[in-house]
This record gives structure tokens, sequence and C-alpha cells, in this order.
């Protein structure tokens, strides 16, 4: 019938929506082999960084090393072989990125827009996945011009307008899409540059001497591997999808004074997500949706919604001041008892 036929193609396009996010992390570096390199070539920079040698034989906490010499990073044996071919799978790992995204337009439009609808596809496996490979596609093309409406407009407007809905099926990976939203404000707006991953500090770079409205480039953009570029000349696409969805030019000044003076994750995270708060709020006056109701492309509930986590009254509540434990009310009680016979000898052997 029908809906059994629907149903089967739905499960088959979350298979293939699933298959293709993975193949594209394994491409790209975030998973599997090549992916071991990356975490190896990261753990030798920590050794030299703190220069202990020791960090190169000692594999995960959660795993014992069966070798005295050194391992990957998953604690596995590395040998000297090992050490040659992950110099090869490196500069592979270089060489792919830059064909797929900055050599053949049609391969990198055909993929960087498959990758936006991924985004928004409502399947979490699948979001998550698709956060990671956005956050390598800014590392590697976010400072050409080419592709500044693409990441700057429709990009933006996909990762914005699925924190402002709040669906439920995107509940737990909320942190996942606002990092996104502020690598693209970070390198598009405000000239900043982050580690991979968009993790860490946000790196400012300063205005170009000879004009103020341009910023010097990074030197790692041609290195996405250590963060990538910026774009020099920023654009207002990203402001223009804010004010669309209801934010005033006055809160998107004090947004790119917030983010310009706190550069840590968090506090910058927390900025933007306070920010589309406001922008939720509207959102949910405006379509008489109480949120809360069944169904995984619904709004989710004020339990459930990370926008306002902090205005939730907490579940457990509050000890009280004094702390009366058991081995406490014991000791009070023995101090009673005492009180007791003194009082029936009337204190005749004080």
């Amino acid at each position: 019938d029908s809906v059994t036929a629907e149903a089967a193609v739905e499960k088959a396009r979350v298979e293939l929506t699933r298959t293709f996010s993975d193949s594209i992390q394994s491409v790209l570096a975030l998973k599997g082999g090549w992916a071991l390199v990356l975490a190896n070539k990261a753990k030798e920079e920590q050794a030299m960084k703190r220069n202990d040698p020791s960090k190169l034989a000692a594999g995960p906490r959660n795993r014992v090393s069966e070798t005295d010499g050194p391992v990957n990073a998953d604690g596995t044996k590395r040998s000297q072989v090992d050490l040659q071919l992950d110099a090869r799978k490196l500069a592979r790992i270089d060489k792919l990125c830059h064909f797929l995204l900055l050599e053949n337009e049609q391969i990198a439009g055909a993929l960087v827009v498959t990758i936006i609808e991924c985004l928004g596809y409502p399947d979490a496996y699948s979001c998550r996945r698709c956060t990671r490979i956005v956050h390598r596609i800014l590392e590697s093309v976010a400072w050409v011009d080419r592709y500044t409406e693409l990441i700057g407009y429709r990009l933006f407007s996909v990762a914005v307008n699925l924190i402002v809905n709040e669906p439920k099926w995107m509940v737990g990976i909320e942190w996942d899409m606002i990092n996104i939203i502020r690598d693209i404000y970070g390198r598009l707006v405000l000239g900043q540059y982050f580690q991979p991953g968009g993790q860490g500090l946000a790196v400012q770079q300063s205005r170009d001497p000879n004009d103020n409205s341009r910023f010097e480039q990074s030197k790692v953009v041609d290195k996405p591997l250590q963060g990538g570029g910026i774009l020099v000349i920023p654009t207002d696409l990203p402001k223009r999808v804010l004010s669309e969805i209801g934010i005033s030019y006055d809160d998107i000044l004090t947004l790119d004074k917030s983010l310009t003076e706190k550069r840590s994750a968090k506090d910058q995270k927390d900025v933007l997500r306070d920010l589309l708060r406001i922008a939720a709020d509207r959102s949910q006056q405006s379509d008489g949706n109480r949120g809360g109701e069944n169904g995984l492309l619904e709004r989710a509930g004020a339990e459930e919604s990370l926008l306002h986590q902090n205005l939730r009254q907490p579940v457990v509540t509050a000890l009280p001041e004094k702390l009366v434990t058991y081995s406490m009310a014991q000791k009070d009680a023995a101090k009673s008892a005492e009180v007791d016979i003194v009082n029936y000898h009337g204190g005749i052997f004080e």
C-alpha cells in the first residue's frame, strides 16, 4: 500500500543520507584511517610543545599499551614504515581536499550544495556528521570570494533557521549548529578564524594598515588542517540573515562588539544563543506553536529547548541551608538521651 511504500522510501532516503555523510567524512579525513593520521600529527605537535617525548609512546587512557615503542593515537603499534605512510597520506589529504573544493567548480558546487541540504535533513545522525564536514569546508574555502554567497547566505540561513525553529529531531546537537554559526560569522564578518572543527579561542586578524575596510589574511590560509583563512573584505550577508529573522540593527552591533571582545568558544556560543533566543520567541508567538507536541518536526518544548535552558526551573529542589545527615541525627539523639539520664538521677553524680 501507499503507507508502506512511503515508509520504505523514507528509510532508503535516511540510509542514503547517512552513507553519503560518512563517505564524505572519510574523504576529508574526518573519519577512518586518514583521520588517524591527523590524530597522530596532533599528538606529535602536543609532545613537541610540551617537550615530552613520552607522549609518543602513550596511547589512549582507556587502553593498555602492548608495546614500549611509538604508538598511534588509538593505541596500536606504530613502526617506521607507518611514519612514511602517514607522510604520504597527509599529502593526499591536502591535495584531495583542494581538488574537491577549489579545482573543479562543478564538483565543488554540487558537493557544498548537497552538504547544505543534508545539514537541514531531519535526521540527527546525518546532521551531526554534516556539521563536521561544514567546518572542514569553511577552513578550506571561507576566504574565496566565489563561496561568499553560498556560505554567508544559504548555509548561514539554514543553520540559523534550524536553531530558531527548534525542531525536536535536533535536540542534543544545538551546540554543534551554534558552533557553525560562530565559525561562519567569525570568518566572513569579524575577521576571526579558529582551530580545526571550529574549536578553541577565536584568533582575531588585524585591519589592513593601508585599507581599514580589509583584514589581513591569516598565515595558514592555505593550510585548512591548521585553521584556514578568513574573508579579508567582510560581507554583510550573515547580518542580512539575522535581520530577516527579526534581529534589530542595534542587537547586531552589540553582537559584533561582544564577539570581538569575548574570544573563547563558550562565551561566543553563549552570546549567539542569547541572541537567537529573541528570534525563537518571536517565531513561536507568530506561528502559535506551543511546542511539546508529538512528532520530530514539531517545535521542541520548553523542557527540551537549549535556547531556554537558563530559564527553566530546577527539577531537583534546593537543599536546605542546614544540612542534617543521618550521623548528625544519631549524635543529637545520643545527647538527648544523656540529658534525660542526668535529669532522672537529679544530677547527684555531677
